[in-house]
């Protein structure tokens, strides 16, 4: 899979943006807030149909035109194992008045409008920020955030299942909240029918993330020596809240070609884990009356990292929290590449500032491997000569891309 074109109106600082790409290494290099992140987050946000980092998604239409024109258009062309496909989001705003109007959001592809839910994961990538280290060393619901954003690229159901769960949870939670202040017990059953809702999107999300998680674990425990010199070797853990057994105590492997549903004997099925999510539902009835709030699901997750048993959230050094986030984002690489047949297209972010030299090297020799990889820097020093070499070089001055060459050596 290739971007083989990316067309910008309005978005962020770009403009108007046309520009063809080929397979192969784009490096975007210039100074501080002209644009690289900004290019980045375009094609992120046409994989996902959300902002890897404005708040609200009427930050991404260009200041000059909320006033004039407010809207901002995204498209691109991709190249994939099963053709090529157009994909497009436009947002503007409607309405506009002194409370700022209202947003409204268009997602097409192949030029038909498409509901976001089924157009998320027609183009795949991963996404490597600075900031990412906030994964290891962060709070749970960032590391829920960035499941759930992976999932979704490679799950249609589960980003489905997702929406669902998250709306029934808000009506639930309402419901004991209710009940909490009016000191009421549930003596209608009505709990029970948000229950038997709520179970169902609620299982194969625990599910699937377990899978997934156990996929990422065997990858970086193989990537993670390498990217450390032979020095560490990384796991990742899934703490699913609701209590699965002997699940509590380590993480089923599946590997991904085996079917989630109906698995092998001691291997738990969707019927098992719908069941204990339904007993302990019950089981918790009473302490959730009292604080109002549903404790038991999968909005209450956890995944963890231990290097050499030692959890990195609240023990591991700044480098071994770096490095952990790196492992974990070229095992999401390897997942996709697995699960779609085909490799994502590889967005990193000023990465190579972050690595010292070794780690540089790897992921140089790395990158090589990889169909498309779109890299952001103010340093080409940072970079080999030979990788520079095989690169597209561009520079980004004020929303705006051009070609750049090489100065010879004489």
């Amino acid at each position: 899979m290739y971007l083989s074109s990316l067309h910008l109106t309005n978005f962020r600082n770009y403009v108007r943006l046309e520009e063809h790409f080929d397979p192969g290494v784009v490096i975007l290099f210039g100074q501080n807030a002209q644009g690289k992140t900004n290019l980045l987050e375009s094609i992120y946000y046409l994989s996902t149909a959300r902002s890897s980092q404005a708040r609200t998604e009427r930050q991404l239409i260009h200041f000059d035109a909320v006033a004039d024109l407010p809207y901002s258009r995204v498209e691109a062309r991709v190249v994939r194992a099963d053709g090529p496909q157009k994909v497009t989001i436009t947002i503007g705003i409607e309405n506009q008045n002194g409370s700022g109007g209202s947003l409204v959001k268009r997602v097409e592809l192949n030029d038909r409008s498409r509901k976001v839910l089924d157009f998320i994961g027609e183009i795949n990538v991963v996404l490597f920020l600075p900031e990412d280290i906030d994964l290891i060393a962060s709070s749970p619901s960032v590391r829920r955030r960035y499941l759930d954003a992976t999932i979704c690229q490679i799950d249609n159901r589960y980003c489905k299942d997702l929406a669902e769960y998250t709306r029934l949870l808000a009506q639930r939670n309402a419901q004991l909240r209710l009940m909490s202040e009016r000191g009421a017990r549930d003596d209608s059953g009505l709990l029970d029918v948000w229950d038997e809702q709520l179970i169902k999107p609620g299982a194969y999300i625990i599910l699937r993330r377990q899978q997934v998680i156990s996929r990422l674990d065997e990858t970086a425990l193989e990537l993670h020596p390498r990217l450390t010199g032979e020095r560490e070797r990384l796991r990742l853990v899934y703490l699913p809240r609701l209590e699965l057994g002997h699940l509590a105590a380590h993480q089923l492997s599946l590997p991904m070609s085996r079917a989630l549903l109906g698995g092998p004997s001691g291997q738990l099925t969707l019927g098992e884990v719908t069941a204990r999510f339904e007993e302990q539902l019950q089981a918790n009835r009473r302490e959730e009356l009292a604080r109002g709030m549903t404790l038991i699901g999968p909005h209450r997750d956890d995944v963890r990292f231990l290097v050499e048993n030692v959890d990195m959230t609240d023990f591991g050094s700044r480098g071994q929290q770096r490095s952990a986030a790196l492992t974990l984002k070229l095992s999401e690489v390897a997942l996709m590449r697995e699960k779609k047949k085909e490799p994502p297209i590889l967005l990193l972010d000023d990465v190579m500032s972050e690595l010292d030299e070794s780690r540089r090297a790897f992921m140089t020799e790395m990158l090589a491997d990889y169909p498309q990889v779109f890299l952001t820097t103010t340093d080409l020093d940072q970079f080999p000569a030979d990788f520079l070499a095989r690169a597209r070089l561009l520079r980004v001055e004020q929303g705006r891309l051009k070609n750049y060459s090489l100065p010879t050596r004489s």
